[in-house]
């Protein structure tokens, strides 16, 4: 069976606190395939790799570490566990961003001009997640909102990596990460 590729940089930035060792094994899924690529969802974090043909969109994998180097992490098919394809078939959905708020510049509380624009991306997997950003001279707010479980969890943890992207951009920014509150009727 062919292997499976993965950056190992993309590795370490994406999975910083998963140690993967030749040997080991890991579950992912296949949350979509192209004809180059795919993309594996790997403790709640997709990444890009190098899959054999065989692999079906939505397919759970088992995977043994085969070799890791510098450069990629060779990852093998378990012989042992046959891919699973997905319980019911899927339409490949891909994600999709929509701008909620246009862009528009406001004068905030203390008179100094901020603009604003809030976008809300739509992913199969995670579903909805919502942004906005304010940007007052150099200074970035980003607003995170997201269902609570997993979405929540993801986003919480990866916060601290956009404030440090967005400040290698030269911004001050502040993320902040909420669980979105879902509103609900009832009636006695």
């Amino acid at each position: 069976m062919e292997p499976i590729a993965v950056a190992a940089a993309l590795l370490r930035e994406q999975l910083p606190d998963v140690t993967l060792r030749a040997g080991s094994t890991v579950m992912a899924r296949v949350a979509s395939k192209h004809e180059q690529h795919a993309v594996l969802v790997l403790a709640g974090i997709p990444l890009t790799a190098e899959v054999p043909p065989e692999v079906e969109n939505g397919a759970t994998l088992r995977l043994r570490v085969r070799e890791v180097t510098p450069e990629r992490v060779t990852l093998q098919l378990d012989p042992q566990q046959p891919v699973t394809a997905p319980q019911a078939p899927q339409q490949a959905q891909a994600p999709k961003v929509t701008v909620e708020e246009s862009p528009q510049r406001r004068r905030g509380a203390d008179g100094e001009p901020a603009d604003v624009v809030a976008l809300a991306f739509h992913s199969p997997t995670l579903g909805r997640i919502d942004l906005r950003l304010e940007l007052r001279g150099e200074h970035l707010l980003a607003d995170v909102s997201t269902d609570a479980g997993p979405p929540f969890d993801l986003a919480h943890g990866s916060r601290e990596r956009l404030r440090a992207k967005l400040e290698a951009f030269g911004l001050d920014p502040t993320v902040r990460v909420h669980e979105r509150r879902r509103s609900f009727d009832a009636y006695a």
